[in-house]
């Protein structure tokens, strides 16, 4: 018996040995890759594996159990498939060496042991392993080392069933207990100090400053970013000493009496304080101060949490600045502006956007839809739309914010607004209003100036015709024509006779009247569209007859010429005793190629000289060789 328990503490012992290593040496392998380390764990299990089948306790004559299969499903459940591999292995290979009848039921079990050990490490995938899980884990082995005796010949099983198979299980239940708990708090405390570790590390690299103190407002922890901003020269200078050690006396009274304040209401506090720099600037900074509570719930210090908000006080400041700045302007500003977001919903407007439509200014506040604002608009009068033309007009207004533009529009009451739409880039749209009234009305007002101007430069002061310049244009406007589209243009020089003399003897007044009652006959005779009529020059006149032929021509001359003479215009100084007049008449023909414009002109002033010197009251066409002379009746 005294054996039987000498034997089984050897096995504990050894299982105590293997774990008390591995806690005690595992540190100069945790650097290593994670395989080195599965492989370290596994080859510590088997050599323990091995030792423990060196001493087994005999639990009958000629039975005998260890611990084997515990340190195998050890290997595998703390160091993952790689370490339960290699110790199922190395206690396999043993096993099978020293042969025997259970040599077969003996692998079996180690291959059992083996596969529990890495089928519960891998269902825990890497979370924390619980008290439940190793006991479940054990119990698990338990059971399948003891189905593995069936393994055994049945005249063996018969002889160990009723005494072997039980011990066996009891002690790998036990050994894994034995040893797990001992690998499970190491594993634990090494998380811990590998948590601390990093908590250190994230907190000394904290660009923020954090900090703890005790009850008393001293220093019992701080990361480097707290000894910057008090201009200590480490953490560990601050230890044991409070703001007043390090800040002007007003500063620590402030920050003293936040701490207080949270002391008192055991609650975390937020607080905004401020100090200079070096340079004499100022530092804002954003405080959290939370309790700190030991185990049983009472407080033993101050957590503080600094953050530094100088820049985001600087923006806020900028950013207030601007915006009193951008009221201003829009308040100031002679144009109306409106922005619309995505929605169309008005999200900003100055005064004179809403002073620009009195009866709708109501409802142009930021909120109010723009349609709503278009619609009340229509229905109010101040957009002189048609009922039925309401929504279409809202549509177009909405399709064309969507898109840069400028457009101008009148309104009920008269007035003239150009409005300018830019999109925004969150899909809203940005407009502007400016009244452009009195600009219209100057615009109007220079329209009918030029246009008076135009009269006047293109009128005959005298006549009321074309003046030479304007005549001009017209024949080079008119050849262009005629040549393009290949029809005929006449051309008529009318002079009036003995005009000199007419003047010599009646006076420069009764020579205006003279030339302005012939100018209405022309004007009578000429009055198509088309027709040009014109003062040539002082008692000259031109007559331009677009797609007019020579035959047409003369019957339009003719009737000038009888016209004159019917008015009977008493002219003693000539011949005939009344006004008459000489016509020199000249046609283009696109028919005959190489006559230009000035050839048209100049054979038209050879028909009037002709006409002339054939005695005068006459009507002359140009000829090539001889020009038609058409005496008067």
């Amino acid at each position: 018996m005294e054996s039987l328990w000498a034997e089984l503490l050897t096995n504990i012992a050894i299982v105590a040995i293997a774990v008390s290593v591995w806690t005690h040496g595992h540190h100069w392998i945790d650097a290593r890759h994670t395989l080195l380390r599965s492989l370290a764990f596994g080859l510590l299990m088997g050599v323990g594996a091995l030792s423990v089948m060196r001493f087994p306790v005999e639990v009958m004559p000629g039975v005998l159990v260890d611990l084997r299969l515990s340190m195998v499903a050890l290997a595998g459940f703390w160091g993952g498939p790689p370490g339960g591999l290699l110790a199922g292995a190395m206690t396999a290979a043993y096993r099978l060496q020293q042969g025997g009848v259970g040599a077969f039921a003996g692998s079996i079990s180690i291959s059992v042991a083996t596969a529990v050990g890495i089928g519960a490490h891998l269902a825990l995938r890497g979370r924390t392993t619980r008290p439940r899980h190793i006991v479940l884990m054990a119990f698990i082995l338990s059971a399948g080392c003891m189905l593995s005796f069936l393994a055994l010949p049945a005249h063996v099983l018969e002889v160990v069933a009723s005494q072997a198979i039980l011990p066996t299980g009891v002690l790998t239940f036990v050994g894994v207990l034995v040893a797990s708990f001992p690998l499970r708090h190491e594993l634990l405390r090494r998380e811990a100090l590998e948590s601390k570790r990093i908590y250190k590390s994230v907190v000394e690299a904290l660009p923020d400053c954090l900090n703890v103190k005790d009850p008393q407002g001293r220093f019992v922890a701080a990361n480097p970013a707290t000894a910057e901003l008090m201009r200590a020269r480490s953490s560990a200078d601050l230890i044991g000493k409070s703001d007043f050690d390090f800040y002007p006396r007003q500063i620590a009274e402030t920050f003293r009496k936040d701490e207080l304040s949270v002391l008192k209401s055991e609650a975390p506090q937020t607080f905004e304080q401020h100090l200079q720099d070096e340079t004499g600037g100022t530092i804002w900074l954003s405080t959290l101060k939370a309790p700190l509570r030991d185990n049983a719930g009472a407080m033993v210090g101050i957590i503080t949490h600094n953050r530094d908000i100088t820049l985001q006080k600087k923006l806020a400041l900028d950013l207030a600045e601007s915006e009193r700045r951008l009221a201003y302007a829009l308040s100031h500003m002679a144009d109306g502006l409106a922005m619309f977001d995505k929605d169309g919903l008005l999200v900003l407007c100055n005064e004179q956007y809403r002073s620009m439509f009195p009866l709708t200014a109501d409802l142009r506040v930021p909120g109010t839809p723009h349609a709503t604002i278009l619609r009340a608009a229509a229905e109010r009068g101040e957009e002189d739309i048609a009922p039925n033309q309401v929504e279409s007009w809202i549509e177009s207004i909405a399709g064309s914010a969507r898109t840069s533009g400028e457009r101008q529009v009148r309104i009920a009451d008269g007035r003239w607004l150009q409005i300018k739409t830019s999109p925004t880039e969150d899909g809203g749209t940005l407009t502007l209003f400016s009244d452009i009234t009195a600009a219209k009305r100057s615009e109007a007002a220079l329209l009918q100036s030029n246009e008076k101007l135009s009269l006047l430069a293109h009128r005959d002061g005298l006549t009321d015709l074309l003046t030479r310049r304007a005549f001009d244009e017209a024949l080079e406007r008119e050849f262009g024509r005629a040549r393009r589209n290949a029809t005929q243009l006449s051309l008529l020089l009318l002079d009036v006779d003995w005009f000199k003399n007419y003047n010599d003897h009646y006076g420069h007044p009764a020579g205006d009247e003279c030339l302005r009652a012939v100018s209405r006959c022309i004007a009578e005779a000429a009055r198509r569209p088309a027709d040009s009529s014109a003062r040539y020059g002082g008692e000259e006149f031109a007559i331009l007859l677009p797609e007019t032929d020579a035959k047409g021509a003369f019957v339009l001359a003719g009737t000038i010429r009888t016209n004159v003479k019917v008015m009977r215009i008493p002219h003693v100084a000539s011949e005939k005793k009344v006004v008459t007049v000489s016509i020199g008449v000249a046609t283009f023909d696109p028919s005959k190629p190489g006559m230009g414009r000035a050839d048209l002109l100049r054979q038209a002033d050879e028909a009037l000289y002709a006409a002339k010197a054939a005695g005068r009251d006459r009507i002359i066409g140009w000829r090539p060789q001889a020009p038609r002379v058409a005496k008067a009746g």
